[in-house]
């Protein structure tokens, strides 16, 4: 090997994490241009092996983790402030699925999530997001469109690894021609496919499978995990579904190659105060999971699951992407380096091309008129159909009951109910559906946001109209964001590009959601995470009732159905 002294750095005294034979054992190893050179069990011998050496006195040296399911802009930042962020809790590498700011502007949005993820440090790669708008079904009207066409495209750019995730599984099995085509195209173009289909089993299952979807990170259990690992499946375990009871039935697997550890979705404050997919691992071993297969399951797993040959473990050859931590029941890095350096903020690159995402949202300034439900001037009973939401997840269900409007307005005063609007972006007039909420716990105020999954109309709740037309206003006025306001307060966090993120530091993006979120606890709302609800009630995709700018969404069945049932009919 034709190696000059400056080119090596030897790291010595070291409990290297053997991901490959599940193993811990003492040793050294040296680093040259980036990658690993030597990779050896015992002491540092003095044989002329000529370079800078550092003693990591006994700590605990790990691959860096790959995350083969994200989404960065769930952290409502750029690529820079999200690679600066989750560098140093050990990531070295992922895949994101820029589905935010592909809903909203298509492949230039696509384009812009690349661009600048290419010119970080941390090795980002991307999945083509293959549901824009998120179905193919007249649930809503979306703001822009991915077909076969721009798949092709996009497939051709730097780093773009994969389709990501065919959450429209409703259409797969109607064989939908247009989302047939793409993954028939992401295929051909050698893309890995990623799945979502969070009810499929049987012959369901076994036909979404069959089009090449290779994964599913969604809300799993025992029962599901073995169906879907028995047809050829990756499963993809992020933090909700880490519990004692699926960690027992991994350990019991002779088997854990197709078992992933992703983080999907990190909201920034959890990011900060938590980490990253360090956090996922840790709470793997917390719950029972062997540490070093944990580690084996964020490290390279992933790397044979994307193809990475150069990451994934400490071994002669591989990008030299690594970090240490005292003991492997605490995995917080003491040292991150990134191809054999130190990691240190100023690796990273400014965001470049933004501007021409700013300022996004088209409305006129609201009035508490625009929340009428009905068009009636009198005094009336309806019978209305709710979504109720639970203080756990984003599940939720529907009801129905008679509701008293005054003047168009339901009466709500005193009652676990709040009014919920989508008006759609790109309209100057609000256009969109108003319905109702039950089981929030808001007590009084309002909440808006332009970051609302998937396809990012605004989304406004609130107890009166007037609340809510103050708190879409602000949002309106900033260029897009989340605002809550009451009487008496306020917080509100920026998000200018897209009206998705921003590119400010973590640290102040993440502040700034720490406050809406105790002002909206303050003011009655009970859910563990209320933004992660908040933000994806206009999900079309989620189970089991959402709500779009055209009514309420029977998710499982893609249909529309109305807020308020002049007949009192409803059928199934």
């Amino acid at each position: 090997m034709n190696t000059s002294v400056t080119d090596r750095c030897i790291f010595k005294n070291a409990k290297i994490v053997d991901v490959i034979t599940g193993s811990v054992y003492q040793g050294w190893f040296s680093v040259v241009n980036g990658h690993f050179e030597y990779v050896e069990e015992g002491s540092l011998s003095d044989d002329n092996l000529v370079g800078e050496v550092l003693d990591l006195s006994d700590q605990y040296v790990l691959p860096g983790f790959i995350d083969a399911h994200m989404h960065i802009e769930s952290s409502l930042v750029t690529p820079r402030s999200f690679a600066a962020a989750v560098a140093a809790c050990g990531t070295c590498a992922l895949l994101q699925d820029p589905h935010e700011m592909a809903n909203v502007f298509g492949t230039a949005g696509i384009e812009f999530m690349i661009e600048n993820a290419n010119e970080q440090p941390l090795k980002i790669y991307t999945a083509i997001p293959s549901c824009v708008p998120p179905t193919r079904k007249r649930l809503e009207t979306g703001n822009a469109v991915i077909t076969a066409r721009e798949v092709e495209k996009l497939s051709a750019l730097e780093n773009v690894k994969a389709l990501g995730e065919v959450m429209d599984y409703r259409s797969v099995l109607a064989e939908d021609e247009d989302i047939i085509q793409i993954l028939i195209t992401a295929k051909r173009m050698g893309l890995s496919i990623e799945g979502h289909c969070p009810t499929l089993k049987g012959r369901e299952l076994s036909k979404y499978i069959a089009y090449g979807i290779r994964s599913d990170h969604t809300l799993t259990n025992p029962s599901k995990m073995h169906e879907q690992l028995r047809k050829g499946m990756y499963v993809m375990l992020q933090r909700k579904s880490l519990c004692p009871e699926n960690v027992a039935f991994v350990m019991r697997l002779k088997d854990r190659s197709r078992i992933l550890l992703v983080t999907d979705d990190t909201p920034p404050a959890d990011l900060l105060e938590k980490g990253h997919l360090n956090h996922v691992v840790q709470l793997a071993i917390s719950n029972g999971w062997d540490p070093v297969d944990a580690i084996a399951s964020a490290t390279i797993r992933p790397a044979m699951y994307l193809n990475l040959d150069e990451l994934g473990s400490i071994t002669p050859g591989k990008t030299a992407n690594f970090f240490t931590v005292h003991e492997l029941s605490n995995i917080t890095p003491t040292q991150v380096f990134v191809k054999g350096r130190p990691f240190t903020p100023q690796m990273f690159v400014a965001t470049k091309n933004a501007s021409r995402f700013l300022s996004s949202l088209t409305l006129r300034q609201l009035k508490a008129a625009d929340f009428r439900m009905v068009d009636r001037k009198d005094t009336t009973k309806l019978q209305v159909h709710i979504i109720t939401v639970n203080q756990e997840n984003s599940v939720t269900d529907l009801i129905r009951d008679d509701m008293v409007f005054e003047d168009g307005y339901p009466n709500i005063s005193g009652k676990d109910l709040v009014q919920i609007a989508v008006f759609r972006r790109r309209e100057r007039q609000p256009t969109g559906s108003i319905g109702l909420l039950k089981g929030l716990g808001l007590r009084r105020g309002g909440f808006a946001t332009s970051f609302a999954h998937d396809s990012h109309n605004l989304l406004i709740i609130g107890k009166d109209p007037k609340s809510m037309a103050r708190a879409a206003n602000m949002v309106i006025q900033m260029g897009g964001g989340m605002v809550v306001v009451d009487d008496e307060q306020q917080a509100s966090l920026e998000l200018p590009i897209g009206g998705l993120i921003s590119d400010q530091d973590l640290k102040e993006v993440a502040d700034k959601q720490r406050e809406i979120e105790s002002l909206l606890r303050s003011l009655g709302i009970r859910h563990k995470n209320p933004l992660a609800l908040l933000t994806v009630l206009s999900l079309t995709v989620s189970p089991y009732y959402k709500i779009s700018d055209l009514g309420i969404v029977d998710t499982e069945r893609s249909r529309i159905i109305p807020v308020v049932e002049e007949g009192n009919k409803y059928s199934n």
